[in-house]
């Protein structure tokens, strides 16, 4: 299945959810930056990659009180030592798009719980070549902590893998903290 289509059968069902009862709330809209430390695991690990820097962004769309959608923009940076730079190349870093669910489990109004899944659209690329986008998938947690009105400080883990070409899987952890904005 395509890129393209994915997220068109993942738009078509997050419709169906939006739509359901309208009774429910209207629609609120957020955004988030994140930043933060991926440590590879498996093939990324085996070749020698280490821990590197995480940006991202997200735009979501709360449509009922504890189920958000989201659609993530990320890069993924490893560090890499000269032997590392033979199997890898240098600078590796995983970049691409991700599409998901956001749960919000029962919590105290100071500390809001939630888990999160998706799908990713990514590629592995290095200073010297890029590879192709190729699906993958994300599972996470964290904690939204309000900072103010409508701000909140979000620390966040993270397990992130894509195919990456051939025989190769990059799959890392994510910890980092991000600024959540709820717009009105």
């Amino acid at each position: 299945m395509s890129v393209g289509r994915l997220i068109l059968a993942l738009s078509v069902a997050a419709s169906f959810f939006i739509g359901v009862p309208a009774a429910e709330a209207q629609l609120q809209f957020s955004a988030e930056p994140r930043a933060g430390v991926s440590f590879p695991t498996g093939d990324l690990s085996s070749e020698g990659a280490e821990a590197g820097l995480t940006l991202g962004a997200e735009g979501m769309v709360t449509f009922r009180r504890n189920m958000t959608g989201y659609l993530s923009l990320n890069r993924h940076g490893f560090s890499c030592d000269s032997d590392c730079q033979a199997n890898l190349g240098s600078s590796p870093r995983s970049t691409g798009l991700g599409l998901g669910l956001k749960y919000v489990f029962p919590s105290p109004p100071d500390a809001l719980i939630w888990g999160r899944g998706g799908v990713l659209a990514h590629r592995l690329s290095t200073s010297q070549d890029s590879g192709d986008r190729n699906l993958g998938f994300e599972v996470g947690a964290g904690i939204d902590m309000p900072v103010g009105e409508r701000l909140y400080l979000v620390p966040h883990l993270g397990f992130l893998s894509h195919d990456a070409g051939g025989d190769t899987r990059a799959s890392w952890f994510s910890f980092g903290v991000g600024a959540h904005y709820h717009f009105h």
